[in-house]
């Protein structure tokens, strides 16, 4: 792959996006992005992931240089299947991802960063979708996971872009850090997710998301099926026995 790689570290997936100067996705961006997260999806060795970038922005969002497919009817609708296929392939992943925000995340960033569990900024990373200013619609029912409806409602109208610390302030961002004290927060929160058995994980993961538009009744129904399937596991049985020898439970994932 050319602008997204994966490193396996532990029971960590490391997933980085590098095309400089800032990240802008065209077509193939998208596609190995989805390649990757359905590899992850595969390996039972990763437990959580941590997205980042590479370089002084997480994301800016498309390649304008791609926008010309959108103005031929046979291809336009093509080109915003694979933008879609590529974005919610992260809110897919079946493990808990943090993401790392430096920069800006723009458009496909802001997207992307919306689709993560957990968020970690850098001082002075900004958030925001421009799509306004460059004539097309899109990443309004992202943002609109993030913040209050009459706000995503003004930064669509907009494109005027958010701090860190504004996005923290309505709960879309956990921690805001030094640039250089990033990498160290997301694999802090990273280490204390890993406490937990990673089937667990996995099952929050799945139910929250399967939960996100359903009624109450459906969403505790969701998630007593996945303790179904729980109690059945060695992890299940490790954390009863550790519990009652009072030491630190070894998991599995199985």
């Amino acid at each position: 792959m050319d602008f997204i790689s994966l490193k396996v570290e532990g029971h960590i997936g490391f997933v980085t996006m590098n095309k400089p100067p800032v990240n802008a996705f065209n077509l193939q961006m998208y596609k190995e992005l989805m390649e990757t997260f359905q590899a992850i999806n595969t390996d039972e060795g990763i437990w959580i992931v941590i997205f980042k970038a590479e370089g002084k922005n997480f994301c800016t969002g498309n390649d304008v240089n791609e926008f010309k497919m959108l103005t031929k009817p046979d291809t336009a609708g093509s080109y915003a299947n694979k933008v879609s296929e590529g974005i919610s392939s992260v809110y897919a992943c079946r493990v808990p991802v943090i993401g790392m925000i430096n920069g800006k995340a723009l458009g496909t960033g802001l997207a992307l960063s919306s689709c993560c569990d957990i968020l970690v900024a850098a001082e002075g990373a900004k958030f925001g979708i421009p799509e306004a200013s460059v004539g097309i619609v899109g990443a309004a029912c992202f943002i609109r996971r993030m913040l209050p409806e009459q706000l995503h409602r003004y930064m669509s109208y907009s494109g005027d872009m958010m701090t860190a610390e504004e996005m923290k302030s309505f709960g879309a961002v956990l921690r805001i850090v030094p640039q250089d004290q990033l990498f160290e927060t997301a694999m802090g929160i990273a280490e204390r997710l890993m406490k937990n058995p990673p089937l667990v994980l996995r099952g929050f993961k799945a139910a929250i998301n399967t939960n996100e538009n359903a009624s109450l009744k459906e969403k505790y129904g969701v998630e007593s099926s996945y303790t179904k399937q729980m109690v059945t596991t060695d992890d299940f049985k490790e954390v009863l026995s550790s519990f009652l020898e009072k030491r630190k439970p070894v998991f599995r994932g199985r």
